[in-house]
């Protein structure tokens, strides 16, 4: 570029002039613009141009570079340049659109405006490329007149200052959603104020210096409504930051600075935030009862910007507080008892594993605290006595066994872990002394408990949890106010149990079991009159469990009524099958237990499989077992009664084995007495003292109008005695062995053919 082309000229009088210019007031920051020419004059006249005008109320800073390259390293150095008034040609014809591509693609500067320059007309750039590179104007030197570059800068600064406000904008927002995901993981309220502060002081970009107060009950909002003082303790700081931090845990009242003082109860009167020229106090409700107020320390004024970030800010902070509530909310209810407020089962556990992470060097211990009884006096007194029972059991075990951790995992089932030493029977014992004041009722309170020592030995919480559970077991069993600690051996026997359990459910529903039947013997006739029904179980090897194994655990599992259930259908059919063969005086017997008698449908479906099978119920005898006495001697009778109107007969099995039965016999319907093989196994001694139980039971059952069988005959001297007794009936391996329904079939035609 030659000296001798003007940059400017001369305003003509078809050109307003700026009217007054607006010139630099006060401290606002400059404007920085970056001239970049290879020509000195260009730049010089420039600043003469530009020199005392205002834009936009903020004076104008100008930077220059007299080439491409000195524009491109400067402007890795200054990125906060406004506006570049940019020479086209310079080293080469295309060095300023070069340098321009440089700026928005390199440097990534998309905000900055360029205002391209040139001396000729045809030097001007190509229409894209105006386009492509985000060139905001394209003038000629000549077409310069200062009005026009001061109007043409202007422009170029609105434009600069909305991109920058966007994008203050964006980061703004960026930063609420972030926040969001910070606000949401943490946790409990305090932790969230702390967040608050930390979170709003990025956005209006100040240190975080400030404090949160919180205050959570409707009627000290009404308080503040009314202009009236709010109980001491009720408005309190709950997180602080900067030189406020050792305010945490103050009241509000105790806050020595008056005008912040001030400032938190007047937006608290309000309801809505407040821009004070040295702070920023924002109002926060939150659904569930709260209200936060946040202080927070601004050196200067929030902008407008800021002012419209704040209130996307506070709406989105009250959705996350509240999403907080809800959370904790939910969280109380995973880990704490609604009605005592204490640990729940969940908690428990979860105490435990932490526990069993870092170990205590100090012995711990988990005991079950079951309340005996207790559903009795819930019956009496009605379930809320109860309720406060709970209560009342719960303070006292967290008030005498404070350093311990207190929990009600079960309706009234209390779970304590802490020192062993403290967990031990004498203190439970003295801690359950006293009885439980309710009301005027005082209710002592009985309990047993189980306890278990925790090591970090590779076990779970949930398997201390299974061992106090056994212990507890063992406790209740041995009576009342019985404190039991958990004994590995008797671990073993349970899981040995649990394991047999879980083996008769699975031989249940593979059909393992099988029904054999052992011949009765008149002793009259000495020719069969009935058989009596056994169950087998058949393992998959083709081995036998015997019975003793499993018919107890049957009963107390309650798997005896489906295998008794199908004992009965087995035997029904086998005897429609011997009747059909010409064996029609054939009986069967079938062995029920206490548990089916007990089933309230037990007399109906006895009905309906013989009606089924087609059986006359004359055929068919029930042989209990002394030990259904249990079921109370009135409820028995009635029950057994009902049995024998429909044409079943009752038989007594194992006589002589229990310590009742004599005293009941009279009273209970009964057809027959079995005597148990113990008592005819000593008929093959010629002592007298060994056949003395036999011929008591012979005639005392005669005497009552009932038949006898003696089972578990084995030799011809056995049953020659009590055939000289005159016992009725035999069974025994002396005339066969239970056998399946094949060969109790051939052994009736083998015995007919005889």
């Amino acid at each position: 570029m030659t000296n001798d082309e003007f940059v400017f000229l001369e305003d003509d009088e078809t050109t307003p002039a700026p009217s007054q210019p607006q010139m630099a007031h006060g401290i606002a920051s400059a404007w920085r613009i970056l001239v970049v020419d290879d020509d000195p004059d260009v730049h010089e006249i420039t600043q003469m141009a530009l020199d005392g005008l205002a834009f936009l109320g903020r004076p104008a800073e100008l930077l220059h570079a007299y080439s491409a390259k000195e524009a491109a390293d400067l402007l890795t150095r200054e990125t906060d340049i406004a506006v570049i008034l940019l020479d086209v040609v310079m080293e080469t014809s295309d060095a300023g659109l070069n340098l321009v591509g440089h700026i928005r693609e390199a440097l990534g500067m998309r905000n900055v405006r360029i205002i391209l320059r040139t001396g000729q007309p045809g030097q001007a750039p190509e229409m894209d490329a105006i386009t492509k590179y985000d060139i905001d104007d394209y003038k000629t030197k000549t077409e310069l007149t200062r009005n026009k570059l001061f109007t043409t800068i202007t422009t170029a600064l609105r434009s600069y200052e909305r991109m920058q406000k966007l994008d203050a904008s964006r980061v703004g927002l960026e930063k609420i959603i972030s926040s969001s995901n910070e606000f949401l993981s943490r946790r409990g309220l305090r932790n969230f104020a702390e967040g608050v502060i930390t979170q709003l002081s990025s956005l209006i970009d100040v240190h975080p210096e400030g404090l949160v107060c919180a205050i959570g009950e409707h009627e000290h909002l009404d308080l503040i409504d009314s202009h009236q003082p709010v109980p001491a303790g009720h408005i309190q700081i709950i997180a602080a930051a900067g030189r406020y931090s050792e305010l945490i845990g103050l009241d509000l009242e105790e806050l020595r600075a008056s005008d912040i003082r001030e400032a938190l109860r007047t937006c608290m009167l309000r309801k809505e935030t407040i821009l004070l020229p040295d702070c920023v106090v924002l109002y926060l409700y939150v659904r569930e009862g709260y209200a936060l107020t946040v202080y927070i320390g601004a050196p200067h004024p929030v902008s407008e910007l800021d002012q419209h970030l704040l209130e996307i800010f506070c709406s989105n902070l009250a959705l996350c507080a509240e999403n907080i509530q809800l959370v904790e909310k939910l969280k109380r209810r995973a880990y704490v008892d609604e009605l005592t407020g204490l640990a729940n089962r969940t908690a428990i556990l979860e105490t435990m594993t932490a526990f069993l992470k870092n170990p205590d060097p100090q012995p711990h211990s988990l005991m079950l605290v079951d309340l005996q009884l207790f559903a009795e006096i819930n019956d009496v007194l009605g379930h809320a006595y109860g309720d406060r029972l709970l209560c009342a059991v719960g303070d006292r075990l967290s008030s005498v066994l404070s350093d311990c951790i207190v929990g009600r995992i079960a309706a009234d089932l209390f779970a304590v872990v802490g020192r062993s030493e403290e967990l031990s029977q004498i203190s439970m014992t003295a801690i359950f002394k006293a009885p439980f004041k309710i009301d005027h009722f005082e209710l002592p309170m009985r309990i047993a408990a189980g306890s278990t020592d925790l090591f970090a030995d590779g076990q779970t919480a949930l398997d201390f949890m299974k061992q106090a559970y056994i212990a507890l077991k063992r406790a209740k069993s041995a009576g009342f106010g019985q404190v039991t600690k958990y004994d590995p051996q008797q671990a073993a026997i349970t899981r040995d149990r649990a394991q047999r359990l879980n083996d008769l459910q699975m031989a249940l529903e593979r059909n393992q079991f099988e029904c054999h039947f052992q011949p009765l013997i008149d002793f009259t006739t000495g020719r069969p009159c009935g058989m009596e029904a056994l169950v087998r179980w058949r393992r998959t090897d083709g081995t036998f469990v015997p019975p003793c194994d499993f018919i107890p655990l049957a009963e107390y599992s309650g798997l005896i009524r489906p295998i008794g259930d199908w004992v009965l259908r087995e035997s029904l059919h086998m005897l429609g099958k011997i009747h059909a063969a010409g064996f029609s005086d054939m009986r069967v017997s079938i062995n029920v237990s206490k548990v089916q008698l007990l089933a309230d449908t037990f007399i109906d479906g006895l009905e309906r499989l013989v009606a089924h099978a087609g059986i006359s119920p004359r055929f068919v005898e029930l042989e209990i077992t002394e030990s259904a006495c249990d079921i109370g001697i009135d409820d028995l009778e009635i029950l057994l009664t009902r049995i024998r109107d429909l044409g079943f007969s009752i038989a007594i099995d194992d006589f002589g084995t229990g310590f009742s039965s004599l005293s009941y016999l009279d009273r209970l319907p009964v057809d027959k007495l079995k005597i148990d093989r113990c008592f005819v196994t000593g008929l093959d001694s010629d002592a007298e003292n060994d056949s003395r139980i036999a011929e008591l039971i012979i005639p005392l059952g005669h005497r009552l109008g009932l038949k006898i069988v003696a089972e578990g005959i084995e030799t011809d001297k056995q049953a020659r005695k009590l055939r000289d007794m005159s016992c009725d009936i035999a069974q025994g391996y002396l005339y066969g062995h239970p056998m399946p329904e094949n060969e109790m079939l051939v052994w009736l035609e083998n015995f007919k053919s005889a």
